[in-house]
């Protein structure tokens, strides 16, 4: 029967609905990459799409080396790029080390349950790091690896030794070159790009030897290790193919003779954490026909765009946009629409905009990113009062017919049907819609994920500190904000009559509270600031309500 109880169990179910979400946000792995069968035969023609599976299986046994080619000298061309700088080394002749301009490594938060757990060894330090510059590539990564035939290190899988030799060129940026011994000649040229983060990248391939490679392809590489996740920030394989970002999570997928082919043109492609990205974008005109992740002799593990064959005395130039450093929205539109969707924001993305934008404008305003979280929370809180005091409104209206509700139910015990219509027709004469009290929980649903994803996600939120807490976007190693909002969900649902709801009903209620509790303990503090806002407001909220319809509150001793 629809009443009261029923709007109480709707918010009951509500909320363990958004539990579930959380758990399966962090628990569920991506779907799985398609892994086609190695294939034998390489593509038809030039500009073709390359052939399915490894690389190196498409390779033909008649490509015997010509003369050898001389190691060269190391050598470093340090650059210094809109807001980033690295170097160009000899060794495959590609930007490495890469460091992301006004950012620092990520603060190291131990919370004090995971040091007591661990053995409570040493001295429990509950932040540290957060000084050494930010690197997206490492000393062992590489933004441009190139060449045709099976995929390989470029050059780049012995260190001690140089394989392109370096000039100058516009701009004062390098020009790296090699010669292979079996006649490719691989040219990469950078330039300073149209955006901040940015390189314009050409890589020309050059065909002077008597076979034809069977594919083409560039890539970035580095070594990755650790595990990745939702709260995790170790850098995974990323591409934007068929509309959509691809990540491979688990290295175990491109170990040995793994290899994961995503069969579709990319938009983009590269390395990316939670809020750095080193990635390539292709211009129009680049005949890549899919994206396969390997991992290479040297360690290393790249996602590769892959093109056709390059005959004998063939030039073939291939253009990008390199981009290197952090996630910023803003930033990451002005390069290209699909970059921007590197900054995952889920089912309710245009909202997560909106909100990250209405974020942006209070920081302009207060210039501290944890006092824009509390403005913006009272922000949407303000918007969607009316939609709650209309809630509370049908509410009480449902408090005052449950004893004509319940003389309906004891007449029509036998009748179903007649006490359901019956029901109904109280309700039109009553003015009072079964929907009332859960309708307005169901249309801020796509705010909370959206807000939710935005404190996840948002690379503005790196490294921001906020009274105690010296990053946003790591957990909070004291624990004091977790056990607050689970104070706080306990005192509000001193607000919620419960006398209608079954034992067990009653019980899932009390036990809410410390459900997500168990979340918050691991949530990025940023989040969990929300969370706690919120809940504080929810609070004032109902008493204000209460107050004005003349109800006494039934606060907690």
């Amino acid at each position: 029967m629809a009443d009261s109880s029923q709007d109480r169990r709707t918010l009951l179910a509500i909320g363990l609905s958004l539990a579930v979400v959380m758990v399966w946000q962090v628990l569920s792995p991506p779907p799985p990459p398609v892994e086609p069968a190695p294939a034998s035969a390489p593509a038809a023609g030039p500009g073709a799409a390359p052939a399915v599976g490894p690389v190196a299986a498409a390779v033909p046994a008649a490509a015997a080396p010509s003369a050898p080619v001389a190691a060269l000298p190391l050598a470093d061309a340090p650059f210094t790029g809109a807001g980033f700088h690295g170097v160009v080394r000899s060794v495959s002749g590609t930007p490495t080390a890469l460091i992301a301009d006004g950012y620092q490594s990520r603060v190291v938060s131990t919370p004090f349950w995971t040091w007591l757990l661990d053995g409570a060894e040493g001295d429990w330090v509950p932040f540290s790091g957060g000084e050494a510059p930010r690197p997206v590539l490492s000393d062992a990564g590489a933004l441009v690896l190139a060449g045709a035939g099976p995929l390989d290190d470029d050059g780049g899988a012995s260190p001690t030794v140089g394989s392109y030799a370096l000039s100058t060129g516009a701009g004062g940026l390098p020009v790296a070159q090699r010669v292979r011994p079996d006649g490719l000649v691989i040219t990469k040229s950078y330039a300073a790009g149209p955006h901040d983060g940015t390189l314009a990248v050409t890589v020309r391939l050059e065909n002077k030897g008597t076979t034809s490679f069977p594919t083409t392809w560039v890539g970035v590489a580095d070594t990755l290790g650790g595990e990745a996740g939702q709260f995790l920030d170790h850098p995974r394989p990323v591409a934007y193919v068929d509309d959509g970002v691809e990540h491979v999570m688990e290295l175990d997928d491109v170990a040995g003779a793994e290899v994961v082919t995503w069969e579709d043109p990319p938009s983009w492609f590269g390395l990316g954490d939670r809020y750095f990205l080193a990635a390539l974008l292709p211009e129009a005109g680049s005949s890549f026909g899919s994206v396969v992740v390997d991992d290479l002799p040297s360690g290393r593990v790249g996602t590769f765009a892959v093109g056709g064959p390059l005959a004998p005395g063939e030039v073939r130039e291939l253009r990008f946009v390199s981009y290197t450093g952090p996630m910023l929205l803003d930033r990451l539109e002005a390069i290209s629409p699909s970059f921007a969707e590197a900054v995952e924001y889920g089912w309710f993305g245009f909202f997560a905009r909106m909100l990250l934008f209405t974020l942006k404008i209070f920081y302009a305003g207060v210039g501290n990113w944890g006092a824009a979280i509390v403005l913006l929370t009272l922000l949407v809180k303000v918007i969607f009062f009316p939609l709650t005091q209309r809630a509370f409104m049908s509410g009480q209206k449902m408090q005052t017919i449950q004893p004509r509700l319940a003389e309906l139910r004891e007449k029509y015990a036998d009748n179903q049907q007649m006490q359901a219509q019956e029901t109904m027709k109280l309700f039109s004469e009553a003015g009072v819609s079964p929907m009332g009290g859960c309708l307005p929980t169901l249309v801020q649903f796509p705010v909370w994920i959206a807000l939710y994803n935005v404190m996840l996600y948002s690379t503005e939120l790196y490294g921001a500190r906020f009274l105690y807490l010296r990053d946003l976007t790591t957990a909070d190693p004291y624990g004091v904000i977790p056990v607050v909002y689970t104070l706080l969900m306990v005192w509000q649902q001193s607000f919620m009559p419960t006398a209608s709801l079954d034992p067990a009903q009653q019980k899932m209620l009390k036990l809410m509270p410390f459900i997500f509790a168990a979340f918050m303990f691991s949530f990025p503090s940023g989040l969990v600031v929300y969370f706690c806002v919120n809940m504080l407001l929810t609070i004032a909220q109902q008493w204000l309500i209460k107050r004005k319809y003349g109800v006494a509150p039934h606060l907690p001793a």
